[in-house]
């Protein structure tokens, strides 16, 4: 039996603020400040080295930024479901699952497709810095896991909820949230160089869409954790066999 996806909300996604700007423009600075930082540590120091303390640094930034965000509701008195937009039951879990998969795949070829520009234009995805943050053992293995789906869930209710939402608000328009959070999303990536921003701002796009689309977090936050975990699991094992 061919198999579909099932269709989504009717009603469009809400686009009032979610927070004071002062509060958004305070997570922006923090965003923008230490992904600049991080970047710039990121060619004064071993990447290959350390990475039971970088996972475990990582964790607790992605949900200090959670918190955060979250904050900003609180202010507003905006509700986190309202936000997150789950549904109850299997059958829910199982659209969400089936969204997240279609998903993962179609974005994985637009991601190819923008490399296989970057390689005609001279450019270079950051596949080597990257990889020297993949885990080398079990254990670290373990931690990037748990550093994958911590993203996976903070930065998708960050950027695909809150900064969605946030920059919708000023004309009611969800391009203009997708282009906002999209930005800032690929910006705070800066430890991916240029073209690593460009590909990061392009998939956090295709992420709007998909949270638009679905009237859901969900379907992003199982993308977005497995996508990052396979992508270290994948390094991993490049590493291993010396393919890099």
């Amino acid at each position: 039996m061919h198999e579909t996806l099932p269709s989504p909300p009717s009603q469009p996604l809400p686009t009032t603020a979610v927070a004071p700007w002062w509060h958004s423009a305070l997570i922006v600075l923090v965003l923008v400040g230490g992904s600049f930082l991080n970047a710039r540590q990121t060619h004064l120091s071993s990447l290959g080295t350390h990475h039971v303390q970088r996972y475990l640094s990582g964790i607790a930034v992605e949900w200090i930024l959670g918190l955060l965000a979250w904050w900003g509701l609180r202010l507003r008195r905006v509700s986190i479901a309202e936000l997150l937009g789950f549904r109850r039951g299997l059958r829910a879990w199982g659209e969400d699952l089936l969204a997240a998969g279609v998903f993962w795949i179609l974005s994985a070829m637009v991601l190819v497709s923008i490399g296989a520009v970057a390689q005609q234009l001279h450019g270079q995805m950051p596949q080597k810095t990257i990889a020297a943050l993949a885990p080398q053992n079990v254990s670290q293995l373990l931690l990037w896991i748990a550093l994958s789906v911590s993203a996976g869930i903070t930065e998708e209710f960050v950027f695909r909820g809150y900064f969605l939402r946030q920059f919708a608000s000023p004309v009611h328009a969800l391009w203009l949230g997708v282009v906002g959070s999209s930005l800032i999303f690929g910006v705070s990536h800066a430890y991916e160089g240029a073209v690593g921003m460009i590909a990061i701002t392009a998939y956090g796009a295709l992420f709007c869409g998909l949270a638009i689309l679905r009237r859901s977090l969900r379907p992003g936050m199982i993308a977005h954790a497995w996508h990052d975990i396979f992508a270290g699991v994948g390094l991993a094992l490049a590493n291993h066999f010396h393919l890099l």
